[in-house]
């Protein structure tokens, strides 16, 4: 039946593609094993990762409602530690390389929401439920929260509301981190084709290049 030979060559190139998979798996237990026995503990082909207490941080545990209604206050604030952790990510292409820069965005954000709770809570905590309990969390449908919040932190912590668009203008990051041997990652240009010593002759009947009309 053809069906049930195609099947039946199918399982063959499956258990022979299993097989191989099998040898590799075999010999990489083999090689792991052999490094474990040896003392060395290096993976082969792997990559240096940061330990847990390196990646261990305070998380910033607030809802997306809250993000929303703060981000403004927190551009303005944290503006610096973003873009230079931005340019970090950008020049290094390595988080692993990243992550002093990293940490100092989560403190200033910590730091950020730390001071709203001590100086604004009441009228923060309306405007970000008023976010939340709209259809789309939508601004415009919170305006009265909205200026309530910023004459709050205006008053008391002088943050003035950036204006539209202030966030998104380019600037230049000052920063004291070295700048990387090659920061746009260009690949060496390739080596030129080598001279042919043969003289090309032209196509007998011309290019065979065809394009259709309709």
């Amino acid at each position: 039946m053809p069906g049930l030979w195609r099947s039946r060559v199918f399982d063959k190139v499956a258990i022979e593609t299993f097989d191989e998979d099998l040898e590799c798996v075999e010999e990489f237990i083999r090689i792991f094993f052999n490094n474990v026995s040896t003392g060395d503990r290096t993976m082969p082909g792997s990559v240096e990762v940061p330990t847990l207490n390196e990646l261990n941080v305070e998380e910033v545990s607030v809802s997306s409602a809250v993000l929303k209604a703060a981000a403004h206050h927190y551009g303005s604030q944290c503006d610096k530690a973003n873009k230079e952790f931005m340019l970090c990510r950008w020049e290094e292409k390595d988080p692993r390389k990243c992550l002093n820069e990293g940490k100092k965005v989560n403190e200033c954000a910590l730091n950020f929401f730390r001071q709203i709770k001590g100086s604004c809570a009441e009228s923060f905590t309306e405007y970000w439920t008023c976010l939340d309990y709209s259809n789309l969390a939508e601004l415009r449908q919170c305006r009265k929260q909205q200026h309530a919040f910023d004459s709050c932190v205006l008053d008391k912590l002088g943050w003035e509301r950036p204006n539209l668009g202030d966030l998104s203008k380019v600037t230049k990051v000052d920063t004291d981190r070295p700048m990387p041997e090659n920061p746009y990652h260009s690949r060496p240009r390739p080596e030129p084709n080598p001279v042919m010593e043969a003289q090309l002759q032209p196509a007998k009947h011309g290019s065979r290049l065809f394009f259709w009309s309709w």
